[in-house]
């Protein structure tokens, strides 16, 4: 019998199953998006004996496309020569093409055997055990076999090479809508990590609509890939001439958006190479954060302040979010002083700020802080982001996990794929505008029934490990309609920026509430930090900051 701390024991072919999850998933919900090689990798792994099935899915998960038949041994697969010759048979592998690569076939030895090879093909008066080889780096080593032999054959054992990857990393998009996503996820679940919401998912929740977008996505990603390298090596010439390759506007917003992420990147390359010209034009090209700051401060080190000044005002008029409000706001002040022009200056915040000397403390300052106030009589709890975030998820579960295109597409997510876009509010927005009325109402108050009804469940707003029954009750008692109302705007409004930047601590005491940002010596307040302070000081709402000096 399992106890609470044995941890769970896999079974041999639990990838196999994970692996067939994944091609049926793909299979129900893109059937008529599959390409007809695609098909027939399908049927063809599906005839399979269970061996060839695991010594190929063993071969696709690995590094690397060439294997060494000897160093392919799984304890599950019980004839790995008969599962080689059913996959050669079946074209999923081939064996000893004349045409590979050799560096990548001589990758696969050892240092020691490389020298055994080396020796073997340039015979014995080669001085192969001389110092000089000896102390080479592997790398090396193989170069100085390629420029001796450079049509050297290796195949002395049997080498393959797995076929048909191309279509895994489509399916895998398929079923993740990403490609940062592997078959290690399906582990987590597998060992009981995570437990997740039963959603919907079938043709009509389904990412992709188009094959073309399937292609165009793959292809924006294998473009990335090789920016990564030019992106390292800093020359601005390569840079230039990698932009010639970007693809122009796609009406697709997913694909969009990540297009306009490539242009940022590459921009912004440029900016720090001294490529202003063209950093300005892809920065120009894209509506997502930062491009507009990047070409006010690009145009403000060009000297060209009007037309700067007029990029903040739009960031002023219509901010992506309250991050670039901010910003712009401060460029704008700065432009309108270079400009000579008549400038307001911000408002200067005036938080509730109080000094604790404390002894030194080994724990953290956020803790020594608790106990401090638990001395004076509150309840306290160490929340950071969690507790209004919890609140978030517990608030809006059914909406977060509705049944919208393109939203879920396996069964392993924490949240929607738009929840931290602006497409999330916009999707849905009958039904969250309906619940915030509730909420602000007080017509609303199924906390507590929500929390039980899922509890254990990931969400990605919900941290179970902190959340509680006690402190929710508490919390919303605490609180009227109007202040929940405007705390879950606020997360609406920006969720992947907003969700940060809550105070440490909240206190309860004689039905009070109150919340305390902790800084340590030398800590100073984040921008994040003083939204969420001047939030709740417009709610009217005690909340404080507590910088701590250590008792000498």
């Amino acid at each position: 019998m399992m106890t609470q701390n044995t941890p769970p024991v896999l079974a041999p072919d639990y990838y196999r199953h994970n692996f067939d999850l994944l091609l049926r998933s793909v299979r129900q919900q893109y059937h008529d998006l599959l390409s007809h090689s695609e098909h027939w990798w399908l049927n063809t792994y599906s005839r399979l004996t269970p061996d060839a099935k695991q010594l190929y899915i063993r071969m696709l998960s690995r590094k690397g496309r060439y294997f060494r038949v000897t160093k392919l041994s799984y304890p599950e697969i019980r004839n790995t020569d008969n599962a080689i010759g059913e996959l050669l048979s079946n074209k999923l592998i081939t064996c000893n093409e004349a045409n590979w690569p050799v560096d990548e076939i001589l990758d696969l030895f050892t240092k020691p055997e490389l020298l055994q090879i080396f020796s073997e093909t340039h015979g014995p008066d080669v001085p192969t055990n001389g110092p000089a080889l000896k102390q080479a780096r592997k790398a090396d080593l193989t170069a100085a076999i390629l420029a001796m032999s450079p049509a050297i054959s290796v195949f002395s054992e049997s080498i393959v090479h797995v076929e048909h990857q191309t279509h895994l990393t489509t399916f895998l998009l398929l079923f993740f809508g990403n490609q940062y996503q592997d078959l290690s996820q399906f582990v987590l679940t597998d060992l009981g990590l995570h437990t997740f919401e039963n959603y919907q998912i079938d043709v009509t929740t389904r990412l992709f609509q188009q094959r073309q977008h399937i292609l165009e996505w793959l292809s924006l990603e294998a473009l990335a890939d090789k920016y990564e390298p030019l992106s390292l090596s800093k020359e601005a010439q390569a840079v230039r001439q990698f932009t010639r390759r970007l693809p122009g506007p796609c009406t697709w917003p997913p694909l969009e958006r990540r297009r306009q992420r490539l242009f940022n990147r590459v921009a912004r390359d440029l900016e720090r190479l001294g490529q202003y010209d063209l950093a300005l034009f892809l920065f120009s090209q894209s509506a997502l954060p930062p491009s507009r700051e990047r070409r006010v401060r690009i145009l403000d080190k060009l000297q060209r302040h009007h037309t700067a000044l007029a990029i903040c005002q739009q960031m002023l008029s219509a901010p992506f979010n309250e991050e670039e409000a901010e910003v712009g706001q401060r460029l704008a002040h700065k432009l309108s002083r270079t400009l000579n022009l008549p400038v307001t200056p911000p408002a200067k915040d005036t938080f509730t700020l109080e000094t604790l000397t404390l002894a030194v403390s080994e724990e953290r300052v956020e803790l020594a802080v608790a106990n401090h106030y638990r001395q004076a009589g509150w309840r306290v709890h160490y929340t950071e982001n969690a507790l209004i975030g919890g609140l978030f998820g517990l608030a809006f579960w059914d909406i977060i996990f509705a049944p919208v295109a393109g939203a879920f597409l396996n069964p392993f997510q924490r949240a929607p794929r738009d929840m931290y876009h602006s497409e999330f509010s916009e999707r849905r927005r009958d039904m969250l505008t309906t619940r915030l009325t509730a909420i602000r109402t007080e017509s609303w108050n199924h906390w507590l029934t929500v929390f039980q009804q899922k509890q254990g469940i990931t969400n990605d707003w919900v941290n179970w490990a902190i959340l509680t029954p006690a402190l929710i009750e508490e919390t919303v008692s605490c609180l009227n309609g109007e202040q929940l109302y405007a705390m879950l705007s606020r997360l609406l409004f920006d969720p992947r920026h907003n969700r940060s930047g809550q105070p440490d601590l909240v206190m309860f005491k004689n039905g009070q509430i109150q919340w305390v940002e902790v800084k340590g010596p030398g800590d100073t307040l984040q921008a994040n930090q003083k939204r969420w302070l001047r939030l709740f000081q417009q709610l009217g709402l005690d909340a404080r900051v507590s910088h701590v000096v250590w008792q000498v």
